[in-house]
């Protein structure tokens, strides 16, 4: 029994161990600024958002910022003015629709398993006050959108692929995503990574949502 008890507690020590480096490596990833190429650019004309829902982030621009490939049909209507991307762990996306539903199985697995994501779409008929504005630049936003495009998995004639879900608003959409979920490649990771598309200055590596919010102003 004693050596079970000594087990248990060597591994409870090993995972707040690593918890902490975490948490420190993450730290200064974030305050650790990318430098934008900002030279070439030309004047800030255009505008994209950066939204939070807590423990992560989405990317929001105009619909007439948007390409016709980055439009699709299944969530588009006349009445969208900006539309939400965000990039995540499939399981969690897709079982996780409201904080209630989280369970310590999903969130361990989107954390601890090298995980299949999806693509995450919301649809707004207003730009919502809490959003963090961000001006860039044409050569910015056609480096950012050929980001998104390249998130999206796509089947044999070029078309994405939808995914159904429950438990969520009408105004949600999920689609096929490349790329694995893990504890290093995060859903605010990828949106940091998004924003250095951009030319936006964010930190180096920022997996949890205050290592970008921080480099916005929040």
């Amino acid at each position: 029994m004693r050596k079970l008890w000594r087990y248990i507690k060597w591994l409870l020590l090993s995972f707040l161990g690593l918890l902490g480096l975490y948490l420190i490596a993450a730290l200064i990833g974030s305050l650790w600024s990318t430098r934008p190429t900002v030279q070439n650019c030309s004047e800030k004309q255009y505008e994209i958002y950066v939204t939070t829902a807590g423990i992560h982030l989405d990317l929001v621009l105009p619909v007439e910022q948007l390409p016709a490939h980055l439009i699709h049909p299944s969530y588009f209507t006349d009445s969208t003015t900006h539309v939400a991307f965000g990039w995540g762990e499939r399981t969690f996306f897709l079982e996780t629709p409201n904080w209630s539903d989280l369970t310590l199985q999903n969130g361990a697995r989107a954390l601890l398993v090298n995980s299949e994501s999806l693509m995450h779409i919301v649809r707004y008929r207003r730009p919502m006050p809490s959003w963090k504005r961000v001006e860039i630049c044409e050569e910015s936003l056609t480096s950012l959108l050929e980001y998104l495009d390249q998130s999206f998995r796509k089947d044999g004639q070029g078309d994405w692929t939808e995914v159904p879900s429950t438990g969520y608003p009408s105004n949600h959409f999920f689609y096929e995503a490349k790329g694995q979920y893990n504890a290093i490649n995060t859903c605010n990771a990828w949106l940091g990574d998004a924003l250095k598309a951009a030319e936006v200055k964010t930190g180096r590596w920022s997996p949890l949502t205050y290592g970008i919010l921080w480099h916005l102003g929040d």
